[in-house]
């Protein structure tokens, strides 16, 4: 009677499983199709991103939280950062000749209740700040970006060093890949405040210049 019981249990576990890959082995031809036929996008933000930009995107960012988590645990114990600062980050500058690919990011910073203005080369963003009728509370750009002379690999480095002619206290972080994070030390000199390839790292480092304005949903 318990090798029955056991074996009713084992049944059940496999069901839904198989039912799930029956289903999906059903349906996937016709889902396939449709994709072929249309060309589907969502609204992220300020803005559009096909299916498959927004699952990378997804992907993306819950691969880099689980690092951060397993990280955490491999050190026998999870990390508790300091109490936020009292500042809030009502608005925030971005800088980047192609904003799609910051659209997850910037996303999750509305909904958390922060303004996101973009911008998409050095002189626009420049003008963003001083034309701006609130001050930023931060500013994000990326490293190489195509400008009026062509591509710029040092842009993010020339917007610090613009922005620091003015203005010392306004935190300016770098976004990008290998290569930005691998220049760290020209960031520093520059008077950049922090440079990252994770979006899970940019967000903790926006968290200790000041605290979102509310909880995301």
């Amino acid at each position: 009677m318990k090798d029955a019981t056991e074996l009713i249990r084992a049944l059940t576990g496999l069901a839904w499983p198989v039912f799930a890959a029956w289903v999906v082995g059903k349906l996937l031809p016709e889902i396939q199709h449709i994709m072929k036929k249309r060309d589907f996008s969502l609204k992220v933000g300020n803005n559009e991103l096909t299916v498959q930009q927004f699952t990378d995107k997804v992907v993306e960012t819950t691969a880099e939280l689980q690092q951060q988590v397993a990280a955490q645990a491999g050190q026998g114990r999870v990390r508790h950062d300091p109490p936020p600062q009292q500042r809030v980050l009502h608005r925030i500058l971005w800088v980047d000749d192609a904003p799609s690919n910051n659209a997850y990011e910037a996303g999750q910073l509305q909904a958390m209740g922060v303004e996101v203005v973009q911008a998409e080369s050095t002189e626009e963003g420049l003008r963003a700040l001083q034309e701006a009728a609130r001050p930023f509370d931060a500013v994000i750009s990326d490293m190489g970006r195509a400008e009026a002379g062509g591509f710029d690999p040092d842009a993010g480095l020339k917007l610090i060093r613009k922005i620091r002619e003015t203005d010392d206290t306004t935190p300016v972080f770098l976004y990008g890949g290998a290569g930005a994070a691998a220049r760290r030390d020209q960031v520093a000199d520059a008077g950049g405040t922090g440079v990252t390839q994770s979006p899970t790292e940019l967000f903790v480092l926006l968290g200790q210049v000041g605290r979102f304005p509310r909880t995301a949903t």
